[in-house]
């Protein structure tokens, strides 16, 4: 993790324990939400485990079916933000940070042919589903008729990881996954001459600051 993401993520510790994602194989996204949009995984646990997936391109017999390993890691971070000058010339972007993450399935080991059709068949029969990284802001939209100034446009959010194990519904062909998925928690824009920190009491008090500066 390098120094700036750092800065723009902050753990919250309790009872949650860690999942480790390691770099694993392709990444199978899904879209929507574990139960709502944005939902934790641990929520749905119980229906996903009981909810069979039809079997598409896994060979399992009586379909697919995934249960949640533990309780979900939950970090709260930043997930893009734009430092953006407004002039007599219009808008410059000085800066323009995104977080590069794909939500979705990832196995965290290698994965055969056989495993990897079953967790497709999870991911196409919405066992695996997660909300994608918020999309940035349009400026031009979002600072309509704004004054003279430098401002940051930001996404902040929710990042949840969980470990699940994909299976056949009999037990067989199984294979471990590592869970991925944002909840958006703010979008906003911040004046730097006016409010350096817009969300202190969720955030690091620097973090906006620091790209004002930065900018």
């Amino acid at each position: 993790m390098t120094r700036d993401e750092a800065m723009w993520t902050r753990v919250r510790r309790g009872t949650v324990g860690v999942a480790l994602v390691s770099a694993g194989a392709l990444v199978l996204a899904g879209c929507g939400g574990a139960d709502e949009p944005g939902g934790e995984p641990s929520s749905s646990a119980a229906a996903s485990e009981e909810a069979v997936a039809p079997a598409v391109e896994s060979s399992c017999t009586d379909g697919v079916v995934v249960e949640w390993q533990g309780e979900p890691d939950t970090q709260e971070m930043y997930t893009s933000a734009q430092v953006i000058q407004v002039g007599d010339d219009g808008l410059t972007v000085r800066d323009d940070w995104q977080r590069g993450e794909e939500a979705g399935a990832r196995h965290l080991s290698d994965a055969d042919g056989a495993q990897q059709a079953v967790v497709s068949d999870a991911v196409a029969g919405g066992l695996l589903e997660a909300d994608q990284v918020p999309r940035p802001a349009d400026p031009a939209e979002a600072l309509a008729g704004a004054e003279k100034g430098k401002y940051v446009l930001y996404d902040y959010a929710k990042h949840r990881t969980q470990t699940a194990l994909v299976s056949c519904a009999d037990g067989s062909t199984s294979v471990e996954v590592a869970w991925t998925g944002f909840e958006i928690v703010e979008s906003g824009v911040a004046n730097c001459a006016a409010s350096p920190d817009p969300v202190a009491d969720i955030i690091a008090a620097d973090a906006i600051t620091g790209f004002c500066v930065k900018g």
